[in-house]
C-alpha cells in the first residue's frame, strides 16, 4: 500500500490534471476522506489513497485510466484515486448543503475539496476507531461542535431522520472526556497551477 503525504497528493494531482487536459473532455472531481482533509484543512501526515466522488461532468473511468498513469510514472498502486466511498452512502445528499471549496478550476477541468462539516459528518458516519479518531477530534474542533448531543444535531442535520450512530456517539464522548478540543493549524491553500 502507498501512503501519500500532502506533497504527494499535490504533486499527483498536477499530473492529473495535464493528463486530463489531454483528453480534452470537461472533468468535474470532488475529493472527500483524508485526501482533502490534508489538501485543505489540517497537516495529517498520510493518507492511503485519494477517495472521490463520482465525476461529474466526465467520467469515473476517464479519471481512473489516467490517475493509473500516474501511478504507474510514481511507482504507486493503483487506486490511490478512488470512487470506493460513493458506495458507502456516506455522502450527506439530503440534509445540510454540501460546502466545496474550488482547488483548480481552468474551464475544463475543476477539483473541488469537502468542507469541514461535510468531512465531519461522512467520518462520523464511517466512525472507525483508531483510524478515524483523530480526524473527528479535529473536525470537531473546526465546527466549533463540544458535545455529544451538539454532534448529534449536527448529525441529524446532515442526514435527516439519523441520529448519531452508537459507535460515534461512544467515540465523540471518549474524544471530549481525554482532552479539550484545539482548532488545529489549518494548512495553506492549494496551489494546482
Amino acid at each position: 500500500m502507498t501512503l501519500l503525504t500532502r506533497d504527494d497528493l499535490i504533486r499527483a494531482l498536477r499530473e492529473l490534471v495535464v493528463e486530463l487536459k489531454t483528453g480534452g473532455e470537461p472533468v468535474g472531481l470532488r475529493v472527500v476522506g483524508g485526501a482533502a482533509i490534508a489538501l485543505r484543512h489540517f497537516d495529517r501526515h498520510t493518507t492511503a489513497d485519494l477517495d472521490a466522488l463520482h465525476v461529474r461532468p466526465g467520467t469515473d473511468d476517464a479519471v481512473t485510466e489516467a490517475a493509473n498513469r500516474v501511478a504507474d510514472r510514481r511507482g504507486w498502486d493503483h487506486g490511490w484515486l478512488n470512487f470506493n466511498v460513493t458506495n458507502t452512502g456516506s455522502e450527506p445528499l439530503y440534509g445540510r448543503p454540501t460546502a466545496w471549496e474550488t482547488v483548480y478550476d481552468d474551464g475544463i477541468i475543476v477539483i473541488q475539496v469537502a468542507g469541514a462539516d461535510t468531512l465531519l459528518a461522512m467520518k462520523l458516519r464511517a466512525n472507525r476507531p483508531g483510524r478515524d479518531t483523530d480526524d473527528i477530534r479535529k473536525l470537531l474542533a473546526i465546527c466549533e461542535i463540544n458535545s455529544v448531543e451538539g454532534a448529534d444535531v449536527f448529525y441529524s442535520e446532515c442526514y435527516p431522520g439519523e441520529s448519531l450512530p452508537d459507535r460515534a456517539w461512544t467515540m465523540v464522548s471518549s474524544i471530549l472526556q481525554t482532552q479539550p478540543l484545539t482548532k488545529p493549524e489549518l494548512v495553506d491553500p492549494v496551489d494546482l497551477s
